[in-house]
């Protein structure tokens, strides 16, 4: 049986165990703790890592997905603007003096965490450029305005879509009323017939309702702010379908308004109002099992480049 340390021995020995485990253990090393990070790790993590009058370069994460981006202008009034979006390259140019726009993903396409996070990059964009600009009554930066549009865009692109390369010129411009299309009554005629002559949910029902469908493409053509208007959308299980929609500043999460939310650079047009109306009854481009919407949001894109906010 081992004889007892008595408590002052013990001590001691304590001591001088603790001693030599300092001077035996490796000095910190203050490079690794001061290194910057490689990327950003955060919820909602906006970096500018470099910014002049013409060049803005940064990143954006949310949750798993890392937003990369770098916009310069190329002139006064020509720009382009590169997204990499989970390493998928979009990319964006535009001519205001030609009347030019260009977009493509390369045929890449994007998932729904992918345009939240577009749309939580975009609400971030917003914060930092539009607001304080809007303050001051100063105007955006061309660079930095089409950043904003393309980050808008890509958001509501609808749930594994193949983006290619898109040429967008600046299109024609007009207000007021719309009506329901002349061509409808006969798209329904066609559902019509094709319905009976068909069985539900074969390819023969497929190929009629696919006939049916209907290109419309309005430019830009605004609405009247905080009014109820006539909103069209067709989907995989109907053709036209007209409805009244309240549209406007005013209205739920500015129906109408192209992009998310109420941004104060682009309009409420006819064609973005579709593409809400269509998300909205189809799920949107947030639902993994809905992409109904698809030509309304490709009939939206040169409202999306190149429309105005007309409603103050």
């Amino acid at each position: 049986m081992e004889g007892r340390i008595s408590s002052p021995l013990r001590l001691f020995k304590i001591l001088v165990v603790g001693a030599a485990l300092v001077l035996v253990a490796p000095p910190a090393t203050p490079a690794a703790s001061a290194a910057p990070l490689a990327q950003p790790v955060a919820s909602n993590d906006f970096r500018i890592t470099a910014s002049s009058a013409n060049e803005d370069i940064g990143t954006f994460a949310r949750s798993a997905t890392l937003i990369e981006f770098a916009a310069a202008a190329r002139s006064a009034a020509s720009t382009e603007v590169t997204l990499s979006v989970g390493g998928k390259k979009f990319t964006a140019s535009k001519d205001i003096a030609k009347g030019s726009a260009q977009w493509s993903g390369g045929g890449a396409s994007l998932q729904p965490d992918e345009n939240l996070a577009l749309d939580a990059f975009a609400n971030a964009l917003e914060s930092e450029w539009v607001e304080p600009a809007s303050a001051t009554k100063a105007p955006i930066p061309l660079h930095r305005d089409l950043t904003i549009r393309l980050a808008m865009l890509l958001a509501e692109a609808p749930p594994g879509t193949r983006i290619g390369t898109q040429d967008v010129p600046r299109p024609a411009e007009r207000r007021g009323e719309r009506k329901l299309p002349e061509s409808a009554v006969a798209v329904e005629s066609c559902l019509q017939e094709g319905t009976f002559a068909t069985v539900a949910n074969s390819a023969e029902r497929k190929a009629v309702v696919a006939a049916c469908q209907e290109s419309n493409e309005d430019g830009i053509w605004y609405t009247r702010c905080n009014f109820n208007e006539w909103v069209i959308h067709d989907a995989a299980d109907h053709c036209i379908m007209g409805e009244t929609v309240y549209v406007g500043p005013a209205s739920y999460d500015c129906m109408g308004k192209c992009g998310g939310g109420c941004f104060i650079i682009t309009g409420y047009t006819y064609d973005c109002a579709d593409h809400d109306r269509c998300g909205r009854v189809h799920g949107g481009s947030t639902d993994p099992w809905d992409s109904e919407c698809g030509d309304e949001y490709w009939e939206a894109d040169d409202d999306f480049l190149w429309s105005t906010n007309q409603c103050g």
